[in-house]
């Protein structure tokens, strides 16, 4: 094989790596079910405010519905147990899922990720969404770690099962 053949081999190879590396992977959420945190009934119009809590977090929010345009804002908080046990945050994913009438995951989107350390910090979010058809419900999800020294604490409410 002569050095031209090589080299444009190579360079083929080189580049099939590097597409196949960015190919995004499937939405691990997608088609589990929503089964051990609160779950809102969507109304359309709006905008609708309430409020989604578990013993890790608290979310504030406010929705408008126009057919398929779903529109969300708000704020996420961590409970204040973690303020008490804890000193720094060391990163905090807030999840938003599309659901069915069986709560299952049609789509989800991480809406709020934290950027500084700070154990009170509050995550605030505004997203413009086109809802998958079949959308009848949301919910949210989390995962984060938290430590105090070298003492460190995850936690998630993600639905991760089939």
């Amino acid at each position: 094989m002569n050095a031209g053949l090589k080299t444009t081999w190579f360079w083929v190879f080189s580049l099939l790596f590097i597409v196949t590396g960015c190919v995004a992977p499937s939405n691990p959420f997608v088609g589990n079910t929503v089964s051990s945190a609160p779950v809102v009934a969507l109304q359309s119009g709006g905008p609708h405010a309430d409020s989604w809590q578990t013993f890790d977090i608290a979310i504030d929010y406010e929705y408008k519905q126009d057919g398929d345009v779903f529109e969300i804002q708000g704020a996420a908080v961590l409970s204040q147990r973690y303020e008490i046990m804890y000193s720094q945050l060391r990163d905090l994913r807030v999840y938003l899922f599309f659901l069915d009438d069986n709560s299952r995951v049609l789509e989800a989107s991480m809406i709020a990720r934290s950027l500084t350390m700070q154990i009170d910090q509050k995550l605030q979010f505004n997203h413009l969404f086109k809802a998958p058809p079949g959308t009848t419900r949301i919910s949210f999800g989390y995962d984060g770690r938290v430590s105090e020294n070298e003492d460190y604490h995850s936690f998630y409410l993600l639905p991760l099962n089939r």
